[in-house]
């Protein structure tokens, strides 16, 4: 592996590397190889970057080095950064073989289209090999079936020293041990056929190689088979060919591609590579059955992904063993691979990939790696090959029924993905029982609602409305049928133990047969039908534990309770995000979708628009960036929680970024945002420590997005880092800053123990929305913040009984009920809250927050705003009302305020200041400090309407206040008032000129 010197220079940090390959459309992110030190066993251990999770719990610290291909591109010891200079290998940049999408990929296939010519295949009989005459037929196969691949080492280079003729016998004794039904050689010569054709082994099977090898010179490919095939050949070079062997097993095709793809001692090996590999799913894509490419790919990681992945083929040994690393060529274990190593790093060159047919009634089951270990033949220690044979068992299931759209068959070609889910999920009346115990005991809790798994991996949610349109017709001639979660079971896993609720079926057999309808429309979604000996087994998750004794000591007695399976859901879930149910397909019966009014969802999109993918993938880049910072700054992985509308996963485009990064309490906070501070420069836009404000903050502006940084110290106690910040609370000094998580997390299992969170973010932004669109949305307005709408809709949610949970429902009864509230009486989630004694003047909407100490979070309510506030409830509340009747429309409710309706005078302030940084500075000090003349200005009897934004020009910013002034109100006695405010300001610049302005207009 080379490693190319450069000069030293200023390296860029790993979290730069990882985003410029990531989302530099102009690199093959596919190339590149991540090194990274693994803590347990003290090794160095590589993953493809392209896989790489920047939220796992590999933090970045532990990365040495990014390979791509075979040349070290950047090298955190050694101070090598190829990536910032664009010093890159050629294999790094996409090409035309690259196919950077599937019109690309299309179009390689289609240009190496090829024709295969027919071989004959032969067989034996007591006068020796000859070739098979007969007529191929189907096969009756009832448990499974054992594919094997195995390079076994030409004896082209190095004869002398690799002993061929002592490795063959113990080849064919490796051979037997998998007792397999088809096998591939790569590597056979003539020599070594012969070796193979006289073992009584090779005699049960058929094979695709005449005895005198002309096929085989120098080396080439070799199928056995205990069963009659077809078989064809594609020739890419003068020694280099493709065999694809065609059986009919239980009535239905199957193919084998054999291949041994160039290695990288040729010239342009990705390239032909990828361009042989196209040709060889290009035919094998005109083929129906299953289909298996075997053999020597060698490949690295995953350099062939892009082109395996648009053939819809599933890369076996990944599927079954995602973290097993799975090396066939190992320089490291296997003296004959460190003999053949160009560079001495292990891979696995050797696969076996499987695209799955409509039909197909296969499933992997287990895969293998045979001839690992050493021998020793006339005091000769050697290994059977510098390869290790792979061995892939797949399972055969019953036939299924072929559906008859072409859109069907393409959705079941679909590889299935670990975001998406096919389950059951009891009724929401259901969820405090099963919540109680899951929200102790279950790490998944906050990920998904209670659920018996159908499917998973299921197909990406992207297709989720085919799959609605595939299911329904099947699943509505299904009649419902009941669950009775009875009592406690316990699966025993190698170092833990997970409790599950089971489940009693009426009539038995029932959801095992919902099941196996579903698995037969997606039989690639094989995983909840294999996972045991017995197949499918249906149970209700609660919680994980050591081992079982402690799993029955701790879990508390159990009621069952028993609901209806009418319908099925699918759930999907995006990047760390819970996962969210998308469609509801009912059983039994054909459900009408559930269409949101589609009225009402432009209006809240319009006022408060969706996160775009790339918008959303943008803000995870800049938290990455940060909390880089952070961990370099810390000497260890940062913990850094977000705040605010992205914890409760409501942000907007134009929010700001809030997190809070835990430090140990060694670490000054001012040290701390300095240091950051100082880690950044030169990638923000700006960046600002802010010591004297209420919490001590980071200001940052990175790629136009606005980020607060704030700190809290933690007492240091052993594994303190890897804490959940729930468990940290007695370590904390200051809880002020982080205080917003814990009150944001609890809000969140409230609700979700009454509905899905979901349908709350749904309401939430609802309710903002219009808030926003009435000016009824700013605390230093005097109205409310976020945090207290947050509460107001959490606490109209955890009640909330009505079987109807459609947002227009949810608003409809959010409006209803704030409304009618007494306003003496505390708003309050918890307990705690509802102790809270409300005090006049200072409580006049009291909105309580939930964890102790217990605060008023609309303090800033003033006698106008509150007037104002309980005026709209009322409003809204009666137009919704209508709306449900049909008499009004949603535009009503959403229709922006006229702000001199019920005002006669009009106080502007008018900021001047050429330096927008000036004015902004004290626009920001305005609104910072106008509730203390709005309530001034009550003193006098004067009716205040805040106009919540200030209006900013190309040099001017002007805040207004619509007022309704008691008769013989004189304007000088307020100019007065407002010049006496503004006196007393402290901090505007002296550019900055403020004018006020008092205007009535004539009625």
């Amino acid at each position: 592996m080379s490693k190319q010197k450069i000069e030293k220079q200023k390296m860029a940090t790993i979290t730069e590397v990882y985003n410029r390959i990531i989302w530099d459309t102009n690199l093959n992110r596919n190339m590149f190889i991540a090194g990274f030190h693994e803590r347990i066993s003290d090794t160095i251990r590589e993953k493809p970057l392209a896989q790489w999770d920047d939220n796992s719990d590999i933090p970045w610290h532990r990365v040495r080095y990014i390979r791509c291909n075979e040349t070290i591109v950047w090298d955190r010891e050694n101070r090598i950064d190829l990536i910032s200079t664009n010093n890159l290998p050629e294999i790094a940049w996409k090409s035309e073989v690259a196919g950077s999408n599937r019109s690309d990929l299309a179009a390689l296939v289609a240009n190496n289209q090829a024709e295969f010519q027919p071989r004959d295949i032969y067989t034996y009989d007591r006068d020796g090999w000859k070739v098979f005459t007969g007529a191929v037929k189907s096969v009756a196969l009832d448990n499974t079936l054992t594919i094997v691949s195995y390079n076994i080492l030409s004896n082209l280079h190095d004869a002398d020293k690799i002993h061929t003729d002592k490795r063959l016998p113990v080849i064919l004794s490796e051979l037997a041990k998998t007792n397999a039904d088809v096998i591939a050689l790569q590597e056979v010569t003539p020599e070594s056929l012969v070796f193979i054709l006289a073992t009584d082994l090779v005699k049960d099977y058929f094979i695709s190689e005449a005895p005198n090898g002309n096929n085989v010179k120098p080396y080439g490919n070799l199928i056995m088979s205990r069963w009659a095939f077809d078989l064809v050949e594609y020739q890419f070079s003068g020694h280099k060919r493709v065999l694809v062997g065609n059986w009919n097993i239980n009535d239905r095709a199957v193919h084998l591609a054999n291949v041994h793809l160039t290695s990288d001692r040729g010239d342009n090996a990705l390239q032909k590579r990828t361009q042989q590999l196209a040709t060889v799913i290009g035919y094998l894509q005109k083929q129906a059955g299953d289909r298996f490419i075997v053999g020597d790919f060698n490949t690295r990681g995953n350099q062939q992904d892009e082109i395996i992945n648009y053939g819809n083929f599933i890369d076996v040994w990944q599927k079954l063993y995602p973290d097993r690393d799975g090396y066939t060529f190992d320089p490291t274990a296997n003296s004959l691979a460190m003999l053949m190593s160009l560079e001495g790093k292990p891979a696995r060159l050797d696969r076996i990939l499987w695209c799955p047919d409509l039909e197909s009634n296969y499933q992997p089951l287990a895969m293998d790696l045979f001839g690992c270990k050493s021998f020793v033949r006339d005091e000769v220690q050697l290994y059977p090959s510098d390869h290790f044979c792979v061995c892939g068992v797949f399972k055969i299931s019953p036939a299924t029924t072929a559906p008859s759209s072409h859109d069907r068959i393409d959705l079941t070609a679909i590889a299935p993905v670990y975001e998406s889910i096919l389950a059951i999920i009891p009724p929401e009346d259901l969820f405090p029982p099963i919540q109680t115990i899951r929200q102790q005991y279950d790490a998944g809790f906050f990920n998904i609602v209670p659920h018996i798994t159908l499917l998973y991996g299921f197909v990406p949610d992207r297709y989720f409305e085919e799959v609605v349109d595939l299911i329904a017709p099947i699943l509505a001639k299904i009649e419902p049928f009941t669950v009775t979660l009875a009592d406690f079971e316990i699966f025993t896993h190698h170092k833990s133990s997970t409790a599950y609720l089971r489940p009693i079926v009426k009539p038995e057999g029932a959801l095992h047969e919902l099941q196996a309808a579903l698995y037969r429309l997606f039989p690639q979604c094989y995983e909840q039908s294999t996972k045991t000996s017995v197949g499918y087994n249906p149970h209700l998750s609660v919680g994980q534990f050591a081992d079982r004794s402690e799993a029955m000591a701790k879990l508390p007695q159990w009621h069952p309770i028993k609901f209806t399976v009418d319908a099925v859901s699918l759930l999907s879930r995006t990047r760390n995000k819970p996962c969210v149910v998308k469609h509801i397909v009912g059983v039994g019966k054909l459900l009408p979708k559930v269409v949101e009014n589609s009225e009402l969802i432009e209006s809240i999109t319009t006022i408060e628009p969706v996160l775009t993918d790339a918008q959303q993938s943008q803000r995870d880049t800049v938290l990455a960036v940060v909390k880089q910072a952070c961990t370099e700054c810390l000497g260890f992985a940062a913990s850094l929680h977000l705040l605010g509308s992205a914890r409760l996963g409501v942000a907007t485009p134009t929010s700001d970024l809030d997190v809070v990064c835990l430090i140990p309490d060694y670490l000054t906070g001012e040290s701390f945002l300095t240091r950051v501070a100082d880690c950044l420069q030169g990638l923000c836009d700006r960046s600002q420590v802010v010591l004297d404000a209420k919490y001590p903050v980071l200001r940052l502006e990175i790629e136009g997005i606005s980020l607060d940084l704030l700190y809290t110290q933690v007492a240091v106690s052993d594994g303190w880092e890897t804490r959940n910040i729930r468990d940290l609370r007695s370590q904390i000094k200051d809880t002020k800053s982080i205080i917003g998580c814990w009150e944001a997390d609890l809000i969140i299992d409230l609700v979700k123990q009454q509905l899905r969170l979901e349908r709350f973010q749904m309401l939430l932004k609802a309710v903002r929305s219009w808030a926003k669109i009435r000016g009824l949305y700013g605390n230093s307005w005097g109205f409310l913040g976020g945090f207290s709408w947050s509460l107001l809709c959490a606490y109209t949610c955890i009640n909330y009984r009505d079987a109807d949970k459609s947002l227009v429902a949810l608003l409809n009864n959010f409006f209803q009920i704030l409304s009618q509230h007494n306003w003496r009486q505390p708003i309050a989630l918890t307990e705690h809250g509802k102790q809270h004694q409300v005090k006049l003047p200072q409580d006049l909407l009291p909105i309580i927050s939930s964890i102790e100490p217990c605060k008023n979070t609309a303090r800033n309510i003033t006698r106008s705003t509150a007037k104002i506030l309980r005026d709209e409830f009322a409003r809204a509340a009666e137009i919704s009302t209508n709306i449900l009747a049909g008499k009004d429309t949603w535009r009503s409710l959403y229709e922006s305020i006229d702000l001199t309706i019920g005002t006669n005078a009009v106080l502007s302030i008018e900021i001047s200041d050429a330096d927008e940084q000036c004015r902004q500075k004290c626009s920001d000090l305005l609104e910072s400090t106008i509730i203390g003349l709005t309530i001034q200005l009550e003193q006098l009897d004067i009716f205040v309407r805040p106009n919540p934004q200030i209006n900013s020009s190309e040099s001017k910013s002007i805040l207004m206040l619509f007022l309704q002034l008691p008769s013989g109100c004189e304007t000088q006695i307020i100019a007065k008032l407002v010049k006496d405010f503004i006196s007393q300001l402290n901090g505007v610049n002296n550019t900055t000129k403020l004018d006020l302005s008092i205007d009535r207009p004539q009625l």
